[in-house]
């Protein structure tokens, strides 16, 4: 019985992520992204696309945690912590954080290199045009 109450326990105690896609303008020339690629930029390492035309990386507040533990397998206090330490060295500056899905949407829209991740539920409800998945977690 004990064995049970702990399985179950684990189970509904477990991590559980959102489908989370990364986003990008229909204009941007890259059609697709690999995990690595999304990496680099979101961590600053790269500041361009692989076409070299400079990315502009957006974070979504509700995902922001869940998005950089599966990127990365780091917790936010590394993530925040790193992004601390290239902002005060003044090598790079943290990705802009917006807290509404339809904000990230209208700066996808209006901007083709900007990439942002959002829950891919809230993509398929917002079905525009302007905008594509370049990225999908596994």
């Amino acid at each position: 019985m004990k064995f049970i109450t702990l399985t179950l326990l684990l189970l509904l105690t477990s991590p559980t992520y959102a489908d989370i896609v990364v986003i990008g303008n229909i204009a941007n020339s890259n059609p697709m992204m690999s995990a690595r690629e999304v990496q680099e930029i979101y961590m600053g390492r790269h500041r361009a696309f692989s076409d070299n035309m400079i990315a502009y990386p957006i974070d979504n507040q509700h995902l922001r945690n869940d998005f950089y533990q599966r990127l990365t397998n780091r917790p936010i206090e590394q993530i925040n912590a790193y992004w601390a330490r290239l902002k005060f060295s003044g090598q790079s500056n943290p990705p802009v954080i917006l807290s509404e899905s339809k904000e990230i949407i209208n700066k996808i829209k209006n901007n083709k290199n900007a990439i942002a991740y959002i829950n891919s539920e809230d993509f398929e409800d917002f079905e525009d045009k302007d905008i594509r998945i370049l990225f999908t977690f596994e």
